[in-house]
């Protein structure tokens, strides 16, 4: 029982943790926030941080790839269903902005993973979201282009359309203030903004 309930809390303390520093990105709208404020906003001291996550940069991982296995696995599942290419491709970017609606700081966050190349953090990331999210999305494309659905358009332009349409929104927090009046985006807005991000990617590859 012993071993099973400190199980138990480590799980629930680690977790906590990747929560309070999400949603004190999603306030602040940057990444940088410090252990000590991670800590204080989930209720645990500082030093539980290192314990469970070696450092800030550990946790930074930690949450990267929180965030972006579910994405991943959505992505799969879109794969293997049993429709054409140009629905699977307009629920991929649906789904693309649906998750920087709930992490809007993801974007901020890969970045800064990715930006040190020969870092651990950054090979994992490559290895286990970015190029899985390259190929699988290319498959997309190609297999529309084979069924006569798309043009023949090129996998990459089409990728950098569619991570920059959906990245850009949920970055540009002073622009969005002066649009909308608020300083990031809402439900409704992401939603709307989808659909429309979705017809015009989708007009840009239609044959």
């Amino acid at each position: 029982m012993t071993d099973l309930a400190d199980a138990v809390t480590e799980r629930s303390g680690r977790e906590l943790l990747l929560e309070a520093a999400g949603e004190l990105m999603s306030e602040i709208g940057s990444i940088d926030v410090s252990l000590h404020q991670i800590a204080k906003r989930a209720g645990v001291t500082a030093p539980l941080v290192k314990y469970h996550f070696g450092s800030r940069d550990g946790l930074l991982l930690a949450l990267a790839q929180r965030d972006t296995e579910h994405s991943l696995q959505q992505l799969q599942e879109l794969v293997a269903m049993d429709i054409d290419p140009a629905n699977k491709l307009r629920i991929h970017i649906h789904g693309i902005i649906r998750s920087y609606a709930r992490h809007p700081y993801l974007n901020r966050l890969l970045d800064s993973l990715l930006h040190n190349q020969e870092s651990e953090g950054s090979e994992i990331i490559r290895s286990s979201f970015m190029r899985p999210l390259i190929e699988t999305q290319r498959k997309i494309i190609q297999d529309g282009i084979r069924e006569g659905q798309f043009r023949e358009v090129d996998d990459k332009h089409v990728y950098f359309m569619i991570i920059g349409a959906c990245q850009y929104i949920f970055a540009a927090r002073a622009a969005v203030h002066e649009l909308v009046g608020e300083t990031k985006v809402g439900r409704e807005l992401a939603r709307d903004y989808a659909a429309f991000a979705a017809d015009s990617i989708m007009r840009s590859v239609l044959k």
